[in-house]
């Protein structure tokens, strides 16, 4: 009776937090938090995203590289993404808020005690502006706001340029105040240390950094194209994630694939390598296309925010820009 009892207190402490996340993000407005709780509601009814899976990475390997890698200082999930690894350069807001929220989902299932948010890691190295633009992070943003408020823990871009920066300048407008504070861009390389040292586990900054490293060799290796394959080195860098997110589920679900249900499911393709179902990729067509005027755009290494402050607004195609009836914050 009392295990009983205990489990009905757990529930009911999960759904208060659960209730208080969705009244702070309507800044306690009951009316517009009932609005908002019955539409995630049937959100969660039609697209069951406890149960999504990303066919695009299934059909496509490699199609998204963003993939969690292990654990802040806090317990919050990590998630790293690098664009020169994606084998796709033209993503819509359907993969994409597909393939994010298959990996916020079961980010979840590895939320120790007390914690309920993550934290991204974007490497811009690669970033095009078919892979990234406005339009795509406001269908994101809006699905993470509506749906799973006040679940972002931090975001730190890295590697980013003058595109990327215009690309923020462009949708931040479109973003709530409290998300927007939470993007922390690292404009100098001198930092960017300094910066995970502060928030990661040595071993996790050690790994975030040398899987930066390797993501800037030209050509992009195999190992690091095929990010889902062990590495047949036992001694070598393994692009999965660190070693202990590694040895805690990736390892487990290797031995465990063939017994039951894995409960936290990594990278589609690293879980499709798990079970011999993809080894390697064929470079995509779209990356031997002819290079936008975004692509080749050195990142930022200055530690002036004024640089930030002068960027311009791009003159950003139709096809790429936030609706026109999208709410602006400022």
């Amino acid at each position: 009776m009392r295990s009983v009892n205990r489990r009905k207190g757990d529930s009911s402490v999960r759904n208060s937090k659960w209730l208080v996340r969705f009244l702070k993000s309507r800044e306690w407005n009951v009316n517009d938090t009932e609005k908002m709780l019955k539409e995630s509601i049937e959100y969660r009814r039609r697209i069951r995203p406890s149960y999504l899976d990303c066919k695009w990475c299934h059909d496509r390997p490699g199609c998204h590289s963003m993939r969690q890698v292990g654990f802040d200082e806090a317990g919050r999930p990590v998630i790293y993404s690098n664009f020169a690894q994606a084998n796709l350069r033209h993503n819509t807001s359907e993969d994409t808020i597909c393939h994010c929220t298959y990996l916020i989902e079961n980010a979840k299932r590895t939320m120790p005690p007390g914690v309920s948010t993550w934290v991204f890691v974007i490497d811009c190295t690669g970033m095009t502006i078919q892979a990234c633009n406005p339009k795509l992070g406001y269908g994101v943003t809006q699905v993470m706001a509506n749906h799973y408020p006040e679940r972002l823990g931090l975001v730190i871009c890295v590697n980013h340029n003058p595109v990327f920066q215009g690309i923020w300048k462009a949708m931040k407008v479109f973003i709530h105040p409290n998300t927007s504070s939470k993007v922390k861009l690292v404009k100098s390389k001198s930092k960017v240390k300094q910066t995970f040292l502060e928030v990661f586990p040595s071993e996790l900054t050690d790994w975030i950094l040398e899987e930066m490293r390797q993501n800037k060799i030209k050509p992009l290796p195999s190992t690091q194209r095929e990010f889902w394959n062990k590495p047949s080195d036992s001694g070598r860098h393994d692009p999965r994630g660190c070693s202990s997110y590694i040895e805690k589920y990736i390892e487990r679900s290797e031995k465990e694939n063939a017994a039951f249900e894995i409960l936290h499911k990594a990278h589609p393709n690293i879980m499709d390598s798990i079970k011999g179902k993809v080894v390697s990729v064929k470079k995509s067509s779209e990356l031997e296309k002819k290079s936008s005027p975004f692509h080749h755009v050195d990142s930022c290494n200055s530690d002036s925010d004024e640089e930030f402050e002068q960027i311009e607004m791009l003159d950003i195609p139709d096809e790429f820009k936030v609706p026109d009836d999208a709410v602006k914050f400022t």
